[in-house]
């Protein structure tokens, strides 16, 4: 796309990349996401809180390159066959193209401050953070394996659902 100038010649208008900026809900103010993120998802301005994805909290938790996630082969089934507006399958297809998560919780080890531990996280973006069939089983392999392993468990609930009513 060209845009004439005030000589009447044309330049090309230069576009800014999607995503670069964020405004903030807390003040308004137009923050530049890499600013807001290098602030661990506070804004700069107001000090409100952003969302944070649950690879963010994981790298601002531990140890870098440490963590080692389990349970990935634990995915969500559509028990009910449940259709709202959609499917539920298509809806989690579409959920985990969005998110780049299978279903609202991680979990795996890790080290913090060189200490090993295990961490579970669920993560608001992906339905919510509803507490389907995989976050409670995730959950509770995660609760065993600490407390089998001796180790100290950390969990963050970045939730903000209750429990997912297209399972049951």
């Amino acid at each position: 796309m060209s845009d004439s100038d005030n000589t009447g010649s044309k330049r090309q208008k230069r576009g800014v990349p999607e995503g670069l900026w964020i405004q903030c809900d807390g003040c308004k103010a137009t923050v530049y996401r890499k600013q807001m993120q290098q602030s661990l998802y506070c804004c700069p301005e107001c000090n409100h809180h952003f969302y944070v994805p649950a690879k963010a909290r994981i790298a601002q938790l531990l140890d870098e390159e440490s963590f080692e996630e389990w349970f990935t082969n634990i995915l969500p089934v559509d028990p009910l066959g449940f259709n709202d507006k959609k499917s539920y399958k298509d809806r989690l297809k579409e959920e985990q193209k969005k998110t780049g998560l299978t279903d609202a919780c991680v979990v795996g080890k890790g080290y913090m401050r060189g200490r090993s531990l295990v961490l579970a996280l669920t993560d608001s973006a992906f339905i919510m953070g509803s507490m389907g069939s995989v976050v409670g089983e995730k959950l509770t392999r995660a609760i065993e394996q600490a407390t089998e392993s001796k180790l100290p468990l950390v969990i963050v609930s970045g939730s903000g659902g209750g429990a997912r009513m297209h399972e049951g």
